[in-house]
């Protein structure tokens, strides 16, 4: 009677195993895709060692990995919802795509990565207004050349009464 038991509460719990182990299992999708990067002259290449992050349900939490040496990227057991997908590669902007996933399924998504536009400029703020230049004049020195403050005119004069006064 007690190995007729045994064979009973085993076979029970046999047959219950299977549902109490997919209870505690959430459905879940895997996303895979590329990074494809695109400089100025249209010339494309793999974005290997861009980092992807991913982004699912109310929450946002974000998982990153980091693409291959093809660009290739893949997330596992990624939650049903509706997920955004970003890659960053410096130099590099793309928006960022958004991906709906479903129980077992794979979604498949490429991005496309192009150069950021570099923004450079000045700012400048005043209030004073810029002044305005001062008109300079040439003044002579002792060798007969002009300096700064008076005229060609009276500097030759000035020399020749130097030399003048010095004879």
């Amino acid at each position: 009677m007690r190995s007729l038991l045994n064979v009973s509460v085993a076979t029970a719990l046999t047959a219950f195993a299977p549902a109490f182990a997919m209870a505690g299992v959430s459905p879940s999708a895997t996303i895979v895709g590329t990074v494809t990067l695109t400089a100025a002259d249209g010339s494309t290449w793999a974005g290997d060692g861009a980092r992807v992050a991913l982004a699912c349900g109310a929450g946002r939490t974000t998982r990153t990995v980091v693409a291959d040496d093809d660009g290739a990227f893949r997330f596992l057991n990624v939650p049903v919802d509706r997920c955004s997908i970003e890659a960053d590669v410096q130099g590099f902007v793309a928006p960022p795509v958004s991906v709906v996933t479903a129980t077992d399924q794979i979604v498949a998504t490429d991005l496309h990565l192009g150069i950021a536009p570099l923004r450079t400029g000045v700012n400048m703020r005043g209030t004073a207004p810029f002044p305005s230049p001062k008109r300079l004049s040439r003044s002579c020195r002792s060798d007969g050349r002009w300096r700064l403050g008076k005229s060609a005119e009276r500097c030759t004069r000035r020399v020749r009464q130097q030399r003048v006064a010095h004879s």
